[in-house]
Order: structure tokens, then sequence, then C-alpha cells
């Protein structure tokens, strides 16, 4: 059965997948095309996202029960569950991707001498144990990890103060819109990943006001990253950084006792990244239980683990193999992230007897309603006539 979301975990949610892989990686890419103007590529990024997800809002309004697996399975028995799989293949990577894309990461800026499989074997096994928790545990780590980044975000920008050179910036309003556009191609298939919420998530909690008030929080704070390193890195350096925001991280010093904050902020950051490993395992596995009823999503979470697990090093030898990647595996994203919300949209709808159904109940709970209330009113009225003549008629008796 689903979890119930609320807007505040649904916001926190929608921040967990847009924000978490597009901070590691793509940000030097954007900087390299779109130099200055690299914080405008996230522009086209919020509209996209934002039809894509108001549709998969308008199909979860069709069916306020269900998820979007339950829908497509119970509606289309066959073509629901190809494109049901076809996510479970597309988020499997992703989850492959993630954990190869994190134990660089953690290996290159926290653990250094620490072999690397070591460390993916590591985080697996605490995404596997999150996971088990069910979706309750991710919503619990995203209340709490992506609070703390957004306060971590809102405090590094005073603290860089010295550093920052608003000449970075420079020339302000020369915009080429092609290079632009080229850095929205690098920043999409990352941004995009939010597009799995629908997936398990009932219709009912599924709320447009509430994912649109993630997409623009997230927008905001991935584009005053971006200003942030642009203005005090500079863009030629950047551009040419595995880890921009790492290295961001490291312009931090206060005083002259901490000339490492990187490590602190590094450490602080790290288990949102790990629920967002989690979410992709638990995608998978409830994906999984979806199309084949009979397969216990608990049971399913090591031998997928370990299937990523074995993938993350098959798929990508190294970091810089996985980096370049980025620009084909957006063609693949945009499959799944514009295309099927569009075709879902126009002919995933129930069938006409569950619509007329369902239309002549709410007719009937309508009828009711106007009935109580009519009911009501009527009770009133006498209420207020018997008042009147009881006043009418006097109460007490004068002295004469």
């Amino acid at each position: 059965m689903n979890q119930g979301v609320t807007n505040r975990q649904l916001v926190l949610l929608v921040m967990l997948l847009s924000i978490t892989g597009t901070l590691i990686q793509p940000h030097a890419q954007a900087i390299y095309h779109a130099e200055q103007h690299a914080y405008l590529s996230y522009i086209p990024l919020f509209l996209v996202m934002t039809c894509s997800m108001w549709m998969l809002n308008r199909v979860q309004q069709r069916f306020s029960n269900q998820d979007l697996f339950e829908s497509l399975v119970e509606r289309h028995p066959f073509m629901g569950r190809v494109i049901g799989l076809l996510y479970i293949l597309f988020f499997l990577f992703v989850f492959a991707r993630d954990i190869r894309l994190i134990g660089d990461y953690v290996s290159i800026t926290l653990l250094e001498t620490t072999p690397i499989s070591i460390i993916v074997l590591s985080l697996l096994v605490m995404a596997v144990f999150i996971v088990r928790g069910g979706l309750g545990s991710l919503i619990g780590m995203s209340e709490l990890y992506v609070t703390l980044f957004i306060l971590i975000s809102l405090v590094v920008p005073f603290m860089l103060v010295q550093q920052v050179d608003l000449a970075n910036l420079m020339p302000y309003f020369y915009i080429d819109v092609a290079d632009v556009g080229k850095g929205s191609w690098y920043l999409f298939s990352f941004f995009g990943e939010m597009i799995a919420l629908p997936f398990v998530v009932k219709g009912s909690d599924f709320r447009f006001k509430s994912v649109l008030w993630g997409i623009t929080i997230s927008t905001l704070l991935l584009i005053l990253v971006l200003i942030e390193t642009i203005t005090s890195i500079g863009v030629p350096v950047a551009s040419r950084l595995v880890y921009p925001s790492y290295e961001l991280a490291r312009q931090l010093q206060i005083s002259d006792f901490l000339d490492r904050f990187d490590l602190a902020l590094a450490a602080a950051t790290l288990p949102a990244m790990i629920t967002k490993i989690a979410f992709d395992l638990y995608f998978v596995c409830w994906g999984l239980k979806r199309m084949i009823p009979k397969v216990s999503g608990k049971i399913m979470t090591g031998p997928v683990a370990l299937v990523g697990f074995v993938c993350a090093f098959w798929f990508f030898k190294n970091a810089i193999q996985l980096f370049r990647f980025t620009r084909e595996w957006t063609w693949i994203a945009i499959l799944f992230e514009v295309l099927f919300p569009i075709i879902l949209f126009v002919f995933l709808r129930p069938r006409r007897e569950e619509t007329d159904s369902s239309r002549q109940g709410d007719k009937q709970r309508k009828t009711e309603h106007k009935h109580q209330d009519q009911e009501k009113k009527n009770a009133d009225s006498d209420e207020e006539g018997k008042t009147k003549r009881d006043d009418m008629q006097g109460g007490e008796l004068q002295p004469s």
C-alpha cells in the first residue's frame, strides 16, 4: 500500500531527486558551454519539467487512489507493463550511474586511499537498509538531510563574500542562446529525475502546487550554486573541474583554524546522496512488485542492489567515461521525462464505465448533500418560527 505523503514531504522529495545528482557532476559541462551565463540554463529546464509534471498530475487525478504503475497495469495490461518495465530499466541504469558517481566523489573528496569497490559496497548496504524501511524511511531522511542542505546553501554565500568577483559574470547582457541551450542539454537528464514521483505516490497525494514549489526552490538553489561557482572560481577553471561544487566548498575558510571546511560540508551532504541512491533502488523494487504482484519488494532489494553494483563497474570504467556519457544520456532521458508523459497524458484515461459510475456517484453524493442541507434549513426555520411564536405569546406574567 502507498505511503501517505504531505505537501512538505512532496516538496522535499522533488528537491532530493532534482538537486543531488545535478550538484555533483554536470555543472562543469554547463559552464564549459554557456560560460558566465550557465545559470540561465535552468530556465528551459524549469519550463519543460513543469509541463511534464503538470501532465502527469492530470493523469494522476484520473486515478486518485492509485500510483502510475497501478493505473498503467490496470488500464492497459500489456502495453502498461511494457512502459512500466522500460521505466524500471531506465532507473536501474540511473541507480548504477548514481552508485558510481557518488562512489567516485567520495573516493576523491573523503576516502582517497580506500578502494572504490569497498566504498560503493558500503553505500549499497546503507541504501538496502533504508529501502527495507519503505517510503517512510526515505521521506524521513529527506526531511532531515534535504533541509540541512537548504540551510547550508543559504549560509555558504555569506562565507564566500571575500572570494566573490562579480566581474566573472561579464558581459552581463551578451547572452548566446545556443550555448545556454547546450548547457541545458547537459543538465536536463539529472534535473528531470523527479519524474519518478508519480510512480510511487498515489494520485490523491500527488499535488501539482507542491510539485511546483519543489521545482521552483530547486531551480533557485541550483542557480545560486552556479553563480557562486562562477564568481568565486571563474569560468576557465570551473569549466575544467570534475566536481566544481566541491571546489567551491574548498574556497570556504573560517578564520585560520578551519581551512578544510569542505570536508564538513561533504560529510553533511553525503547522507542526502545516499538517500538518492536508496530512492533509485526503491523505485526499481516497487516497480517490480507492481509488474509482478507475487514478487516481494523487500526480498528484491538485495539482488537488485547487487545487479546495480555489477552494472556500475560494467558500464563505466572510470569517472571520465561517466562524465562524457552525459551528452548521449540526455537523448534517452528525453524519452522518459518528456515524450512518455505526453503519451500518458493523451492516452491513459479510465474506462468509460468507470467514468460514468464515478460521475453518477458524484451526482448522488451532491444530491444527498443538497437534501441534507435542505432538511437542515427547514429544521432551522421551524425552530426560528417556534421561537417567534413563544416571544409573541410572552414569557413571564407581568404584575397588573
